[in-house]
């Protein structure tokens, strides 16, 4: 994965007296409504379970992201999500457990403001959305058609809408925003008590994760990568048949997890 940049480039933010006025919005809404529901989650849900649900919403977007990776050119990181879905949602339980990583099949970045990205959509202002946070247009537009093009699937998928929703319920912004699980919320908060300008700093981080995913996709896409960088960027070679043969054995965690959804069919 592309690391951080040492020295970030600034961040376009014309619109920025609007958007410091919804952070203050999405920060009172954070205290009254999300801190409170994210420390109940910690305190009520165990750990084992409230990764397994991180493991499960993040199985049901490897299409989305497989999608993006090929509109990209990025045919390693197709295969490598190719290869993840399928561990994943059969030794993985239904994509229960993230077997995958431990398999030497990382998660792959991928999405369609990505993706525009790459097509040649490059600049594009920082945004602050009510409740959603941090982002920029050319994402917006590319999250909305993700959200749209994903609602005929979601409907075959209703019971498990609610573990998703738990688990991607906006704290500080969309595609673009680090913090964007119930379970980081306490991160975002630490942060927020350390920092003299809260909405500088999130602004900053926000931007350098996103552009360090966007130059990722440049590096490695077929459309924009050198020939020997895009050669460099395959998936291990590693079988999928082979990963799905080998016996993964339950441990006490997975099985107190298996319980805890069965019982809650």
């Amino acid at each position: 994965m592309a690391a951080l940049s040492d020295e970030p480039k600034e961040v376009s933010d014309p619109l920025e007296t609007m958007n410091r006025r919804v952070f203050e919005g999405n920060q009172r809404f954070n205290h009254a409504v999300v801190y409170p529901a994210a420390k109940a989650y910690h305190d009520v849900v165990p750990e084992a379970v409230r990764n397994s649900v991180e493991a499960f919403a993040g199985n049901l977007m490897e299409p989305m992201v497989f999608a993006n990776d090929v509109l990209q050119l990025r045919m390693g990181a197709a295969a490598t999500t190719v290869g993840r879905f399928a561990v994943n949602s059969t030794v993985g339980v239904a994509g229960l457990f993230d077997v995958a990583t431990h398999q030497n099949l990382p998660h792959q970045s991928g999405d369609l403001g990505q993706t525009f990205y790459v097509w040649g959509m490059r600049d594009s202002p920082y945004l602050v959305l009510p409740i959603l946070g941090p982002t920029n247009l050319r994402d917006v537009v590319g999250t909305t058609i993700q959200f749209a093009a994903a609602i005929p699937a979601g409907a075959a998928l209703v019971p498990t809408q609610y573990a998703t929703a738990a688990n991607n319920l906006t704290v500080a912004g969309s595609v673009a925003s680090p913090f964007t699980t119930l379970s980081q919320a306490g991160e975002m908060k630490e942060l927020e008590e350390s920092s003299i300008d809260f909405y500088s700093m999130l602004r900053s981080v926000a931007s350098q994760k996103r552009q360090a995913e966007l130059q990722e996709a440049l590096d490695t896409s077929g459309w924009t990568a050198s020939p020997h960088a895009a050669g460099s960027s395959e998936a291990p070679k590693v079988s999928v048949a082979s990963l799905l043969a080998v016996p993964v054995p339950a441990t006490k965690e997975q099985e107190l997890v298996a319980n805890t959804f069965q019982g809650g069919q």
